[in-house]
């Protein structure tokens, strides 16, 4: 298991209409983090590698990962950075940096959450 826990959020970081959250490690330049929520990590952090019918949880609610993108497990690893989608998963088009999850709703997110990215 890997934990995140949420430093900030950029005041263009999350919004109702747009179900999607784009994370980034504490790295990221100001320009991202006005779009972006930051998550910091231990520095004795182990790699992980997202699947399909793994588990994210945002404090006490947890989703469900139903499709991985290519470039996801690296990015989150090197950089810390995600593009979570909370919607169907395309069948053209779909995100190479991100994870879909279920159920489709934005879950709360405030400076403080911890986010479990839990490896089978």
């Amino acid at each position: 298991m890997l934990t995140g826990t949420v430093t900030s959020i950029g005041t263009q970081a999350i919004s109702q209409k747009d179900p999607i959250i784009i994370l980034f490690g504490e790295e990221a330049t100001e320009d991202i983090r006005e779009v972006s929520v930051i998550q910091a990590f231990p520095s004795d952090k182990e790699a992980i590698t997202l699947e399909v019918g793994q588990k994210v949880a945002f404090d006490d609610t947890v989703y469900t990962i139903t499709a991985v993108g290519s470039l996801a497990s690296d990015n989150l690893n090197s950089i810390g950075h995600i593009t979570l989608s909370f919607t169907e998963v395309p069948t053209e088009d779909m995100l190479g940096n991100g994870i879909y999850l279920t159920p489709f709703a934005l879950p709360e997110i405030k400076e403080g959450t911890t986010i479990h990215y839990y490896q089978d």
